[in-house]
């Protein structure tokens, strides 16, 4: 089997698994009880919490918040900060936990500004800093690696240019597919309001992620219970899970020079493969949606996507399966829409070059011998199925 859809998800890295199992079998108490066993748990929560505080280098001033994954972080943080009546503003082509979001505030009647006209290449441009001012925007949210297309909205020079024309807009950067794949200077913490994280996005389990923010802000709860997480966010914690992230997130971080350079050398094999394949076969145009230069400031290495038409994307996706490799059309979130990429039309793409598209992403587990296997049956599968779709009348 050849995994290329690491962007949806990633296999568990046996270090995090054996973190996981090990406190399975140990770790069975509710950590808020008081009788030993369960203080034993609390303290184990606490200490995972400082070494992921460590990690990712975050000040005193930020709180870490334990969620079920990225979804249920930029859910937290977007409502608990701004619903019902605070102005936000994105530029529409971020991840559908966001974007749905967003769009229920205008259900009553607090309408996000979008900034799509500001957008270049999947990028926010800084030009759009003082429109933010000019609409009275209190929370900019964007992601910090577009998932479908690996772009980057570089923090720094935002955070930056937001001080200086926009002080009462602040920002929040959907961060699941930028830990572990790009270095996150903390630098930037003062400036971000808010961060999300999914441990399954980087070899870690499934259901556990978080939100890092501004302990300053006040956010109201979208869970009520218990209290627990001071308040934020209720509900028995998992400590084997909390465990599983601390280690996932210490091994993403400590790893992320290696696995940036390996990533980089996948995603120029595979670009490079591609347009050989282009050059030897007159029927294939590729169009590169991702960035192909190597500046980590604009363009995520994990992420390759491109379009190919007119053979469309979900009909190659499943002969590349028929071969056990695995690609994505996009958001995991959004795989059964009919739709074309909102994300891909949205920067310009028509809904024919969008629906013939693929995204490759890549982890530190994949191979130059993969890309190389893919590039193969990629092409084989490209060139049986051409001649079916060069007839067919377009749009249909």
């Amino acid at each position: 089997m050849i995994y290329l859809d690491n962007a949806a998800t990633t296999p568990m890295d046996p270090r995090v698994t054996e973190t996981v199992e090990q406190s399975m079998r140990r770790d069975f108490a509710n950590s808020g009880t008081v009788y030993r066993i369960g203080l034993d748990a609390k303290q184990r929560i606490e200490k995972a919490a400082e070494e992921i505080a460590e990690a990712l280098r975050l000040p005193s001033t930020h709180r870490l918040i334990f969620t079920s994954g990225g979804s249920e972080s930029n859910n937290l943080f977007i409502k608990g900060l701004c619903f019902p009546d605070k102005k936000t503003a994105y530029l529409g082509l971020e991840h559908p936990s966001v974007l749905a979001t967003l769009n229920y505030f205008g259900i009553f009647g607090n309408e996000p500004v979008r900034l799509l006209e500001f957008q270049r290449q999947g990028r926010m441009s800084l030009e759009a800093v003082a429109f933010l001012k000019k609409e009275r925007v209190r929370l900019l949210c964007l992601s910090h690696v577009n998932n479908e297309l690996g772009t980057v909205n570089d923090p720094e020079p935002l955070i930056a240019a937001l001080r200086k024309e926009s002080a009462k807009t602040r920002i929040f950067l959907d961060g699941v597919q930028a830990i572990g794949k790009l270095s996150l200077s903390p630098e930037v913490w003062p400036g971000l309001a808010g961060y999300s994280i999914s441990a399954h996005k980087i070899h870690g389990p499934k259901g556990i992620g978080l939100l890092a923010y501004d302990s300053r802000l006040s956010l109201t709860p979208q869970i009520h219970g218990g209290k627990q997480q001071c308040g934020v966010r209720s509900g028995t914690l998992p400590v084997p899970l909390i465990l599983g992230l601390a280690k996932t997130i210490q091994l993403a971080v400590e790893e992320v020079g290696e696995t940036q350079t390996h990533l980089k050398k996948l995603n120029r094999h595979l670009i490079q493969g591609l347009k050989s394949l282009e050059d030897s076969q007159s029927d294939l145009n590729i169009r590169f949606n991702s960035l192909t230069e190597e500046d980590a400031s604009r363009q995520s290495p994990a992420i390759v996507n491109f379009s190919f038409p007119p053979v469309e994307g979900e009909v190659l996706l499943h002969h590349l399966e028929e071969k056990e490799i695995y690609v994505g059309l996009g958001s995991a979130c959004s795989a059964h829409s009919k739709e074309p990429s909102k994300i891909l039309t949205g920067i310009g793409l028509t809904e024919e070059e969008a629906r013939c598209s693929l995204r490759v992403s890549f982890s530190r587990q994949n191979t130059l011998e993969e890309v190389d296997i893919f590039l193969q049956e990629f092409s084989r599968a490209y060139q049986s199925l051409y001649p079916t779709f060069c007839k067919k009348p377009a749009g249909k």
